[in-house]
């Protein structure tokens, strides 16, 4: 698939028959906090999940269904090779989060806006247009320094001053509680 011209999908193939799903980013960016929920059992997860299909799935198929819905997710269709990751993923695939879509909401809301001229509260938008925005921000958004920053080894900093005013915002910026990564999602099934 050619993210320039190709159209974006929506629908997926769930046991060899084409189905439409929700492609809004709003409705992605629930599914992740659906999926942080720990007041939820892994049955009402499965449920909330079924929602993200267009019509009804036979709850035989359930077992099979969420594969789809994470390929979706990760836009692994977009992939360059089949079974390599594209380098924009490795934001969202490191055992250490470098963002948090809700810790950080209020940064990437200004980072749209402030780039793309996008209100992203008032818009809707394909989830695969989304994420692509989101990893095309420039690094003068406040969202992407605060990724920078995260991503900055600070035991590499020879300079004692600066290392410790990189910890210092390090920890400033710090995500309170891990954020799950696409893989550690789909291990949740």
């Amino acid at each position: 698939m050619n993210l320039l011209y190709d159209a974006y999908p929506e629908v997926v193939i769930l046991c060899g028959i084409p189905r439409e799903i929700v492609t809004d980013f709003k409705d992605w960016l629930r599914f992740v906090d659906m999926l942080r929920d720990d007041d939820l059992e892994l049955t009402e997860k499965a449920q909330l999940m079924m929602e993200l299909y267009l019509e009804d799935i036979p709850e035989e198929q359930w077992v099979e269904a969420h594969k789809p819905l994470l390929r979706f997710f990760r836009m692994e269709e977009a992939d360059p090779e089949p079974g390599e990751r594209d380098p924009a993923d490795s934001l969202t695939t490191r055992a250490a989060p470098l963002y948090d879509f809700r810790f950080d909401a209020k940064y990437i809301i200004a980072g749209f806006w402030q780039d793309y001229r996008i209100d992203l509260t008032e818009t809707d938008m394909h989830w695969w247009k989304f994420r692509i925005l989101l990893d095309g921000l420039s690094a003068g958004t406040e969202f992407k320094q605060r990724v920078m920053y995260r991503n900055t080894n600070a035991a590499e900093i020879k300079d004692v001053k600066e290392r410790q005013r990189i910890q210092r915002i390090q920890r400033a910026i710090a995500i309170p509680q891990p954020a799950p990564t696409d893989f550690e999602i789909g291990e949740l099934f």
